[in-house]
């Protein structure tokens, strides 16, 4: 890691620290999930936390507003290249080979809001109107900043940023916004550039099943599971009501919940010069108490669907939502706090403090999903107090040199929950 960080490019001549003190000061922020640059800072002044992430780190802390003042300079590129290279690291260890399905890691792909304002913050600003209503007199504008991500996820939790792509606007003057689809076109060849030989099997929601992203995955050799919403496709779908599909049946049991899975699946559905194959899901939830749930999944994919495929295949489709889940949803709302403006000013600053979170989140995830940390997690005991009373100990305890040296130095095998 210390190498890592020490490749990426310093823009400054006359530094205060080292960069790879800066760039590891930003990603610990996101480690302690300490929520702001003020509240970092007040970790640095606690009891013990310097003293104490020194030893562990061999990295002196900064203080985060140099930190600022350094990432509203430092190429965008210098942290998508460290995390790629951390992820690439990973992948060549085989950390998330039990989790391929037919060989292949699952990627999904997805899009999330992150930053809004008022005004006008920077010539990238995407816009949207709301027009007046009863409540509001006026319409109201408001300037905001999205991004898309390819996210490498497993059954198991992990939702790691293979590739992050952001959807933004070149100037105030444009005919058409950006967009999650444009976006999605840039994104792809990112993709494929900085993972060629990666097999992958892509999940999509109900935005990608049109021509672009069927034929970017085919000329890629991509593997693809998307989401089919009943109202597109409509001539797709005519076609569909029009067969006669196969299907299959199964029963199985969930804790105390029945539940019954009803299949139907079509292969070689040819629609705009694309051939793809069709699968529906109906699921009945039946409780001790018998209260009915019912569901519906419908994808289309590329993968030709067979009866002994058939139940892989509707779960690696949904585990798209491991992007919103243990993606989106952990890193803005339990504790990492992405949607804070970093660094309110910079937009250049503001991507890499984004950048920096997506890094401490891969690490957390590594510690997290462990069985060592799995094992405390008894009698209620959550990742959040568990977070906590680490942090605890970082201002209160004191940390034997000796003892961690000597731990660091005996191999260990990390084994991950399935």
């Amino acid at each position: 890691m210390h190498r890592q960080l020490g490749e990426v490019i310093d823009p400054r001549k006359i530094p205060q620290y080292p960069i790879n003190e800066i760039v590891f000061g930003a990603i610990s922020m996101f480690v302690f999930k300490s929520g702001s640059r003020n509240n970092m800072n007040n970790f640095a002044s606690e009891g013990n936390f310097k003293k104490n992430f020194y030893k562990c780190f061999k990295f002196n802390l900064p203080h985060m507003d140099t930190v600022k003042k350094v990432f509203e300079k430092l190429e965008i590129s210098e942290l998508e290249i460290l995390k790629k290279t951390l992820v690439k690291q990973l992948i060549e260890n085989k950390v998330f080979d039990k989790w391929r399905y037919n060989g292949k890691l699952i990627v999904a792909i997805d899009a999330t809001g992150l930053f809004t304002f008022k005004e006008p913050h920077c010539d990238k600003c995407l816009k949207r109107t709301y027009k007046a209503n009863k409540k509001r007199k006026k319409d109201k504008i408001v300037y905001f900043h999205n991004v898309l991500e390819a996210k490498l996820v497993t059954e198991n939790g992990f939702s790691i940023s293979l590739c992050t792509e952001w959807i933004e606007n070149e100037g105030v003057e444009y005919d058409k916004q950006d967009c999650e689809q444009k976006a999605f076109v840039r994104l792809a060849k990112t993709l494929k550039q900085d993972f060629p030989r990666l097999a992958i099997c892509l999940c999509a929601d109900g935005l990608y099943p049109n021509n672009t992203f069927f034929e970017i995955c085919n000329e890629n050799k991509w593997d693809y599971i998307v989401t089919l919403p009943d109202k597109t496709l409509k001539k797709l779908w005519k076609k569909i009501h029009l067969a006669v599909p196969d299907t299959k049946k199964h029963l199985f049991e969930k804790g105390v919940i029945e539940c019954e899975q009803a299949f139907q699946f079509i292969n070689n559905l040819e629609h705009n010069g694309v051939v793809n194959n069709w699968l529906q899901l109906d699921e009945i939830q039946t409780n001790k108490k018998n209260k009915i749930k019912k569901y519906k999944f419908v994808y289309l994919t590329n993968i030709e669907i067979t009866p002994d495929n058939i139940l892989l295949i509707s779960k690696v489709g949904r585990m798209r939502w491991k992007i919103e889940k243990q993606g989106f949803d952990q890193q803005k709302n339990h504790g990492y706090n992405i949607c804070h403006k970093y660094c309110r000013k910079s937009y250049q600053g503001m991507k890499n403090f984004y950048q920096c979170c997506q890094i401490a989140h891969l690490f957390n995830q590594l510690v997290e999903l462990s069985k060592n940390i799995t094992a405390f997690k008894s009698n209620k005991i959550t990742i959040k107090h568990i977070w906590t009373s680490f942090i605890a100990f970082m201002f209160y305890g004191e940390i034997c040199e000796k003892f961690l040296t000597r731990k660091l130095n005996h191999r260990t095998q990390i084994h991950y929950i399935i």
